[in-house]
């Protein structure tokens, strides 16, 4: 007769256990282990009802036993999982480490993901990965094989009973990027949110009892470290039979005169419509649906970042719609076409001053060329309207002193091959230094947007102003000190801070949630004891100019910024600059969101609005629920954590505060008219930032009035929590490079 080991549960027992598993699926297996124990059935009895092994109820049985709800947990464990999805770990390796690591060892990634670093060496190998080297070809393990230098992903779609296809093309190289691909923190965030809505678009995956499993992305710990979450076994639910619908002909796809390649899963045979030449590939049971695409999103991020952004927000927005759809309808997403407008020639402008004219089109030929990464001296003066001896004039000059660098030459075909030029990293730096109620941050960022150091300083209550100018004057000279020969092209320090502000006088005027700082003349204290220019921006304007000069802002298009943080601002920018206001305070996010939802005080004024501090309005949600967050400094890194690992206490805090945030974001996208919303800052992680970008995404694109003629594409900044800091000195690039012209004063 099987033993059985009887588990007994009082009342409080059982309400604990309802409450760990309540909305958490994946939990299901666990918490029926361990309601048999208490029912009496034994282990092989269990085993059979749940269709797991007979080791593994045993094993949740004595962890149960020895430590309560806490035994039920997962940890980490060393060695090879039973199931491995090798394009997830590969996706994984191209979105790289948190910093200050660049790239990933094996070692190091083995011990993130729970597998041995021998199985990640075969992974690599059998891929052809090489961890921090650009620009090699990976060979996906396909049928046929199919190397992959510059891929583009054109479509994607998937079905209920498991079928799935991917389309894809080399892209054409055109201009390089404007500072290389994107960032290490940008692909983690795209990796992390693209892998959750994509899982989603299968829910009915029955190759899941053949098809390995994914090795879930790392969830971030609160020392930046990463640790691992093995899979957890379930049952395989039935799956009604779908019908995939036929695909339109494919005569618009975008990249249709090269070579596709489609790669095929289950029963699929790809969409109908494509051209005979298409090539087919059969995926392997080692690389799943999901993690493909995420992986063709990583290498797209690394050599068209900005092309990449615009397909990846259109496949994110359609992977959340799908739940809307009626059951078993088939995810299907293809790639619009975007017609690249060759540049307007620009009026010639009159009555200006000779000598500003000059700084303006030297200004105008640095602004070009930092816009499209590179550009040869043709393409310049289409761009900008001058004349072809004026750019050899102003381009020969910049070559002098170092602004610009010449590149190999590049075949246009017929005629002498033309020289690309592009901007000089270490020709300008500047100093950021963002001053916030949690912290100050401080950088030193390049011409190019690469951040050569960065320091940081936690504050608290107590942390008074003259101790803080004490740590930035310190810590600005050993930044400078260690910077080596670029600190001596250093143009000056660019500060953001909390409004209100006067920015004319560089005083802070009363910041919210911020006791002390009131009235604190900062940019004249800072230049004093740094000896250096200072400018002084509020943190959501300092946001904006640095989304646009080093992020995911358009050349030529208006866009706004939500920066959310320990408050949350705004900023704009509109016709080819940020718009600061009269006073430098434009964008004040909480009372425009306190009049969207009408929450006024009696006198008729904009009322508080709690989740206009997201960072302290998730944590109290998160304990109204009954989350249970550690004391002292952490609560909001915690609760993330704990979204990120799935607690449904967590993730509707989150989508309840983003909710709020959202209709502020209607208001202000119906303000400035804009199709583009940027959205960063320190309360946005990469770990969460689906949960804001998908309700904000879904709220200014159903409440506007000009929602027909108006759809927002909202995107995830570049720049993330460095946002204002790195945005502070881009400020001082901004002053310093942006053209600008001014006329006579007694012009016409």
């Amino acid at each position: 007769m099987p033993k059985s080991s009887r588990l007994s549960l009082t009342d409080g027992d059982l309400a604990a256990l309802g409450s760990w598993a309540e909305g958490r699926r994946d939990r299901a297996v666990r918490l029926g282990v361990v309601l048999d124990a208490a029912a009496g059935l034994s282990v092989s009895q269990s085993a059979r009802r749940l269709g797991i092994s007979r080791p593994t109820v045993t094993a949740w049985r004595q962890r149960y036993a020895a430590h309560g709800l806490a035994g039920l947990e997962h940890r980490p464990r060393s060695g090879r999982p039973a199931r491995i999805d090798e394009a997830d770990v590969v996706a994984a390796t191209l979105a790289g480490p948190a910093a200050p690591q660049r790239a990933w060892s094996a070692r190091a990634l083995a011990d993130h993901l729970g597998i041995s670093h021998t199985a990640l060496g075969k992974v690599w190998q059998r891929w052809h990965v090489r961890p921090g080297e650009a620009g090699t070809a990976l060979l996906l393990p396909v049928d046929p094989p199919l190397p992959c230098r510059r891929p583009e992903l054109l479509a994607a779609g998937s079905s209920a009973d498991g079928s799935a296809f991917v389309v894809v093309a080399e892209s054409v190289p055109t201009h390089q990027p404007r500072y290389g691909g994107a960032t290490a923190e940008e692909r983690q965030m795209r990796y992390a949110a693209l892998s959750a809505v994509m899982r989603q678009t299968q829910p009915g995956d029955t190759d899941r009892a053949t098809a390995p499993a994914p090795v879930r992305a790392p969830a971030p710990t609160g020392d930046g470290s990463r640790q691992a979450r093995p899979a957890e076994p379930r049952a395989t639910a039935a799956v009604p039979p779908v019908v995939p619908p036929v695909m339109p002909p494919w005569v618009t796809l975008p990249g249709s005169a090269r070579p596709l390649h489609v790669l095929t899963w289950g029963d699929a045979t790809g969409p109908v419509g494509l051209p005979a030449s298409a090539r087919r590939h059969r995926a392997p049971a080692a690389m799943s649906w999901p993690a493909t695409v995420c992986l063709l999103a990583q290498l797209e991020l690394r050599h068209q970042p900005h092309a990449a952004r615009v397909a990846l927000d259109s496949l994110a927005d359609a992977a959340r719609h799908l739940p809307e759809a009626p059951p078993g309808t088939p995810f299907r997403w293809v790639r619009e076409t975007r017609k690249e407008t060759r540049p307007q020639r620009r009026g010639v402008h009159r009555a200006f001053d000779q000598m500003a004219l000059g700084s303006y089109n030297e200004k105008l030929v640095i602004e070009s060329v930092r816009v499209k990464g590179s550009l040869s001296r043709v393409e310049i003066a289409e761009r900008t309207g001058l004349t072809p001896q004026a750019v050899s004039r102003i381009t020969r000059g910049l070559l002098t002193t170092g602004f610009l660098l010449e590149e190999g030459r590049r075949s246009t075909g017929r005629g002498k091959p033309r020289v690309p030029l592009t901007l000089r990293p270490d020709a300008a730096c500047a100093i950021g230094i963002h001053i916030d109620p949690e912290k100050i941050t401080l950088v030193l960022v390049d011409l190019c947007g690469t951040v050569r150091a960065g320091r940081s300083l936690a504050l608290t209550a107590q942390s008074d102003p003259r101790t803080c100018l004490e740590w930035m004057r310190r810590t600005t000279a050993q930044t400078v000190a260690e910077a080596g020969p670029i600190a001596a092209k250093l143009l000056g320090v660019g500060v953001a801070a909390p409004g209100p502000l006067d920015v004319h006088e560089g005083v802070l005027l009363n910041p919210p949630l911020w006791k002390g700082w009131s009235e604190v003349p900062l940019r004249t204290e800072l230049g004093r004891v740094l000896n250096l220019p200072v400018i002084l921006e509020k943190d959501a304007t300092a946001a904006t100019i640095g989304e646009q000069w080093l992020g995911a802002g358009e050349s030529g298009t208006d866009f706004v910024y939500l920066y959310l943080g320990a408050g949350a601002g705004s900023g704009a920018f509109l016709n080819g600059d940020v718009y600061r206001g009269a006073s430098g305070n434009a964008g004040e996010f909480g009372e425009l969101t306190a009049y969207a939802l009408d929450r006024v005080t009696p006198e008729g004024g904009p009322a508080m609005v709690p989740e206009c501090a997201p960072m302290s309005a998730v944590v109290a949600r998160a304990l109204e629920a009954g989350l249970t967050l550690p004391e002292g400094e952490g609560k909001y890194d915690a609760v993330c954590r704990a979204a990120a690992q799935g607690d449904t206490r967590a993730i509707t805090a989150i989508r309840q505060v983003a909710g709020v945030v959202a209709r502020g974001a209607v208001a202000m996208t119906d303000l400035y008219d804009t199709d583009l919303m940027i959205i960063g800052g320190p309360a946005v992680p990469p770990e969460v930032a689906e949960l804001y970008l998908a309700e904000i995404s879904a709220s200014v694109n159903r409440f506007p009035m000009a929602r027909r003629v108006r759809p927002v594409r909202v995107t995830y900044s570049t720049l993330s929590a460095s946002a204002a800091a790195v945005g502070a000195a881009a400020g001082v690039f901004h002053m310093s490079f942006a053209p600008r012209l001014r006329t006579h004063k007694g012009a016409a």
